[in-house]
């Protein structure tokens, strides 16, 4: 064994050695005065002024992570917020089917500051004349049949193609963009918002507000298609004569 390798064998039992006795220079202080450790800005620094800009970069550290959770934690409140204010929204049923649907286009453009917002629908010949012909895009959400496969919203960038058939003449300015799933047995919908920000709707964003707005859109919608249908129902001349 060369000399080389024994100074390097020996060191690394010096270290493992003070990795299992931590507290080695609490009992030695006076070894602490005597010691350098390479430091990015001098030639040499103590072993003491070492730890504790290990320490600082640590804290500072830890600090700017705290920062960042309370600015998600506020980001969190304010995205509550409006759900809950759409929830409040969704609630009015004295609108038309049309006036509802466009009601929940502008809902998103104000609440949540999107760029443009796409609601395309389809279903069974039996409820397609509940709805304005404006919103059945039945083409349009056929060519998004792997995200009903998946169940859940998916963010990111759109293909020209795709970004067309959603936002029309407003497709060029939309960088990145959320689609939400929409439906129920009969029926099944693409809720689309976008932005002209290429990082709003990362692949990476949490879908879990987007999902809780494409419950609450379901279920708004599948109530109203269920009440116009039992009033049709309560209109027919055999439900008058029962």
């Amino acid at each position: 064994m060369t000399e080389a390798q024994e100074t390097t064998g020996f060191e690394s039992e010096v270290a493992a050695w003070l990795q299992d006795h931590p507290d080695f220079f609490t009992r030695h202080p006076a070894l602490v005065e005597t010691l350098h450790i390479p430091h990015p800005c001098q030639p040499a620094a103590s072993l003491l002024a070492y730890q504790n800009r290990l320490l600082r970069e640590r804290c500072q550290r830890q600090h700017d992570k705290l920062l960042e959770f309370v600015s998600i934690a506020r980001d969190n409140g304010r995205l509550a917020d409006r759900v809950q204010r759409l929830a409040l929204r969704l609630l009015n049923g004295r609108s038309r089917m049309a006036e509802f649907l466009r009601g929940v286009e502008a809902i998103l453009r104000d609440e949540f500051k999107a760029d443009d917002v796409a609601l395309c629908l389809a279903g069974a010949l039996t409820i397609r004349p509940k709805i304005a012909a404006e919103f059945l895009c039945p083409e349009v959400v056929a060519r998004f049949g792997g995200l009903f496969l998946a169940g859940q919203p998916r963010c990111g960038r759109l293909r020209p193609e795709q970004a067309v058939a959603l936002f029309g003449n407003n497709a060029p300015s939309v960088a990145s963009a959320a689609l939400i799933p929409l439906g129920d047995r009969d029926w099944r919908g693409l809720l689309a918002v976008g932005s002209s920000d290429a990082e709003r709707f990362h692949p990476g964003v949490g879908t879990l507000f987007l999902e809780r707005i494409g419950e609450l859109v379901s279920q708004a919608l599948q109530a109203r298609l269920s009440a116009r249908r039992l009033r049709v129902v309560g209109d027919s001349p055999s439900a008058r004569n029962f």
